[in-house]
């Protein structure tokens, strides 16, 4: 059971790959490789747009016009930890560039997405002013790389993590880069109500098996996966993400002791995505392997 972000994706484009599909409960990311020249005209965007690039250094010229004025070059040195930021309605008229190879990452905010993870209306990147190229923002490069390791498979850490890392980079792509119209803040609970706090301890027992997500945890209570975040932080004084870690753990101790499991199939019913990534857990959070464990269980019996 995950409650995904909803998004589109499709076959290879002039922005890359897609690297997410239907099932991935985040935003949305795609990854290009880049050449050591090359050039590509006519290239838009419908949403806004975070890219990220590795590689380089390549002499960069892009053509393009910000509102109300005509079309002018921006030539610059892309190197790589660069970001762009394409706010919505972005037309480059060209890019052309000639240096080293790079990657790039992408990563999509569109507004059902955003509308998903927070319940106010945030401005998005600042149109008016049209794009921003060569950034240097190290917080975008972790949450991105972070985004993109998850979607690539490595060491999968389920979807109230990915879902925490979208929400975290779409409210600060908007707090730091967005527009400059006011966010218009619904009255909001001030606390967890101990029923509520009950009620969500319940739900991540009885869906540890699964790979539920942040929505799904706030969904539980009545509230938005923004505001649920700092209301569950202030009352279990951890993220979801290491309270759901935790519980999984300390399942997985409950069941190694019946030896009829295997310990993939241990790792399975505590939902983790892997036998290996419940053993990297495991012995992050106990000092120990589940095998070990499993011994030194049999032998206090």
């Amino acid at each position: 059971m995950t409650t995904h972000i909803p998004s589109t994706y499709g076959q290879a484009t002039k922005y890359g790959a897609a690297l997410t599909g239907s099932d991935w409960p985040g935003l949305p990311l795609r990854i290009g490789h880049v050449p050591e020249s090359g050039r590509v005209e006519g290239l838009a965007t419908e949403v806004d747009a975070v890219l990220v690039w590795l590689g380089g250094p390549a002499e960069t010229t892009i053509k393009f016009a910000r509102p109300g004025e005509a079309a002018a070059d921006h030539r610059f040195i892309r190197s790589s930890g660069m970001v762009d930021l394409l706010p919505r309605g972005t037309v480059l008229e060209s890019v052309e560039w000639r240096g080293k190879p790079s990657t790039c990452t992408s990563v999509n905010l569109p507004e059902a997405a955003v509308r998903t993870l927070l319940e106010d209306a945030l401005p998005g990147l600042d149109a008016e002013h049209g794009p921003k190229f060569g950034v240097v923002d190290t917080h975008i490069l972790d949450l991105v790389h972070r985004l993109q390791a998850q979607a690539e498979g490595r060491d999968y850490l389920g979807a109230v993590y990915v879902q925490s890392l979208s929400l975290a980079l779409a409210s600060y792509i908007s707090a730091r880069y967005g527009g400059a119209s006011e966010r218009v803040l619904s009255p909001k609970a001030a606390s967890l109500s101990s029923a509520q706090q009950a009620q969500i301890k319940s739900f991540v027992d009885r869906e540890i098996a699964t790979n539920f997500g942040l929505i799904d945890l706030a969904s539980e209570v009545g509230y938005s996966p923004d505001h649920f975040s700092r209301l569950f932080k202030q009352a279990f004084e951890q993220s979801p993400h290491q309270y759901v870690l935790s519980r999984r753990i300390e399942r997985g101790m409950a069941i190694l002791r019946d030896e009829t499991l295997s310990i993939a199939e241990v790792a399975a019913a505590c939902g983790f995505s892997s036998q290996g990534h419940f053993t990297t857990v495991f012995k992050q959070r106990t000092g120990t392997t589940p095998g070990v464990y499993r011994k030194s269980a049999r032998t206090t019996l």
